[in-house]
Parts: C-alpha cells; structure tokens; sequence
C-alpha cells in the first residue's frame, strides 16, 4: 500500500512538471507572438509608412496624449461639431489623409494649398500638424470681423492668396485652406470658416478637417 501511494505521488511530480514546462512553453510562444506583433510596422496606409515626415508612432502600446483623454467639456462653447456645420455653404469636411497630403503637397512647394492650424498659440505649443500655418480663430472670426475689417483682409492677402484690387477681393488665385482645431468638440476653425464664408472667401477653396488634433493624436501621427 505504502509502495503504491509513493508511486502515485511521484506520477503526480512529473505530471505537474510536465504541466509547468507545457506552460512555459505556451508563455514564451505568446511572449514571441507579443514581440512579433509589436514589430509589424505602423503605417499610414498599406504599404505607407511616411509622408513628408508624417508617420505614425512606431510603438504599439504608446497611449493618447492626457491633454485629449478627457471626454467631457461644457457645452457651450465646447460642443460637439455636425458633420457640415456650414450648410448650406458646400464646404467639405476632410479626413487626416486629405490633411496630409495637403500638408505634402504644401512641403513640396505648391503654394495653392496651405493647413492652417486656427488654435490659439497656448494650443499650438502642445503640438500641431506638420508644415501648418498658426492663423488664431481670434484674429479670423466674427469678432475680429466686425473690430478691424482690415486686419482680416490683411490675414486673406498676406497669408492666404487673395488680391486686394483697390477695395475689391479677388479670389482666382486664393489658396485652398485645411482649417483645423482640437477635434468635434472644439469651434475654433468652424468659427474662421465662417468668418471667411462671410468674406467671400469660395466655399470650393475651404476644407474642414473636423478630427482636429483630437483624431491626430489618436492615431499617433506626427506633432512638430
């Protein structure tokens, strides 16, 4: 009986080292498939891991920057954007692809086309997209509109492409603007896009990038 028991208790050793090796190798093999994992690359698209020196962040755990994890801001004036908040001006609102080839295209010296990033500087300095343009919705709203007319047309002559001819705005050469904010809360770019609607500026020559840096970071694209 005694011979029995010991025998049963050194059938149970090996069973449980058997079990305990098993199990390690089954920790390593998702430890490697983890590591396998992490190594796949990060694109932008398939195949596009960069543009212009805009990519993605390479490390799979990285998490989004604290400054946009929060989900709740009162409203007003932080409230949620419609997708064409401009109707019935016909201006499309774009995504992170349209914005970076924009900004591409802008690094690469086509001057019909500028991102404009309309966030105040306090903002801006956090991080903001790539070969963009700070323009403040502050100097580019109705506000600024109504206080010093001329202030903004200096921003639409200066900055963006239009020609003053003796009082009158001429848009033929006008770049074509992606305007930009803190994401589908914030009203800062809606805010200039009206501003320039108001101006005439032409609404085929507006793009509204709704995601803002909200949906830029989220993916973990580039900041300069």
């Amino acid at each position: 009986m005694k011979i029995k028991l010991l025998a049963i208790a050194i059938a149970s050793v090996f069973t449980l080292g058997a079990q305990a090796d098993f199990l390690g190798a089954d920790h390593n093999w998702n430890n490697g498939s983890s590591a396998k994992k992490a190594a796949k690359p990060v694109g932008i698209v398939s195949g596009v891991l960069e543009i212009a020196g805009i990519s993605r962040n390479a490390d799979s755990s990285n998490m989004v920057d604290p400054a946009f994890a929060k989900t709740s801001r009162p409203c007003p004036p932080f409230c949620i954007q419609p997708t064409a908040p401009f109707a019935p001006a016909a201006v499309d609102t774009v995504t992170e692809l349209d914005v970076i080839h924009a900004a591409r295209d802008s690094a690469n010296g086509d001057t019909s086309v500028l991102v404009v990033d309309a966030r105040t500087p306090g903002w801006v300095k956090k991080g903001t997209i790539p070969h963009s343009v700070n323009v403040p919705f502050t100097k580019l709203n109705s506000k600024a509109l109504a206080k010093d007319p001329m202030a903004v047309v200096e921003i639409l002559t200066g900055t963006f492409g239009v020609k003053d001819m003796d009082g009158v705005l001429n848009y033929d050469n006008a770049k074509t603007l992606y305007l930009f904010c803190n994401g589908a809360w914030c009203g800062q770019s809606p805010a200039s896009i009206r501003a320039l609607l108001t101006m005439g500026y032409p609404q085929s020559k507006i793009k509204y990038y709704r995601g803002g840096m909200n949906d830029w970071k989220l993916l973990g694209l580039t900041v300069k």
